[in-house]
């Protein structure tokens, strides 16, 4: 499965809410340009501070913060770095 070249959209379980994420943006610039708070610090995807529980999708992992292994073990996305081969991913936000 590929990226979609058009975007996608993130759902946030909690609150119901979808937001469109376009090519050359980030989950996490997407959630903020929406007025969204979501947790950050670097965004490098090297500290982990956005890590944020994903719930349904295919995440694509593109941070330096976990190993290839870990992301396949876990269900976290660093939502400032990661991009997404399906055309929504549901956070647990």
């Amino acid at each position: 499965m590929s990226a979609p070249a058009d975007g996608f959209v993130v759902e946030l379980a909690r609150s119901g809410r979808e937001v469109t994420v376009k090519p050359g943006d980030t989950i996490l610039g997407a959630l903020r340009n929406a007025g969204i708070d979501a947790a950050y610090s670097c965004e490098e995807g090297v500290c982990g501070a956005c890590e944020v529980t994903f719930l349904a999708g295919t995440p694509e992992h593109r941070d330096f913060f976990k190993s290839p292994e870990e992301h396949a073990r876990d269900s976290t996305v660093i939502i400032c770095q990661a991009w997404c081969r399906s055309d929504r991913l549901v956070l647990d936000l």
